[in-house]
């Protein structure tokens, strides 16, 4: 894997969700993890330019979904009298990471190369 690939989407993800330099080991570690499901579920040896993208948004919902980066509080209801404000569920939010996460098979599949046996004549 391409050290300089990890690097780029690592600050990318730091950027995206505001991780400070102490941070840095956990954002690579799970743009590792990003990167190796991507090229293990598209059967591919090369990382092509366009999966960057879709490598760091999987990674940063990852981190989001393991509650290692929090995302912002949603709020969900405001009272004017005696000021009051309600948000939403924590664990509501992990499942539409968890559940944003599944639909990215859909976008994976046009960078899928087919599994075909090797020939043993040639080897």
């Amino acid at each position: 894997m391409d050290q300089e690939l990890l690097e780029r989407i690592t600050a990318e993800v730091m950027d995206s969700l505001k991780m400070s330099e102490a941070e840095s080991g956990t954002a690579k570690r799970y743009v590792k993890r990003a990167v190796n499901r991507i090229l293990l579920f598209c059967n591919r040896e090369d990382f092509p330019e366009p999966l960057e993208d879709i490598a760091t948004q999987i990674a940063e919902d990852m981190l989001k979904a393991d509650l290692v980066k929090p995302s912002e509080k949603e709020v969900k209801s405001i009272s004017r009298g005696d000021t009051s404000i309600s948000y939403k569920d924590d664990s509501t939010t992990t499942k539409q990471a968890v559940d944003f996460m599944k639909d990215y098979e859909r976008t994976l599949i046009r960078y899928k190369k087919p599994n075909l046996p090797k020939d043993r004549k040639n080897e």
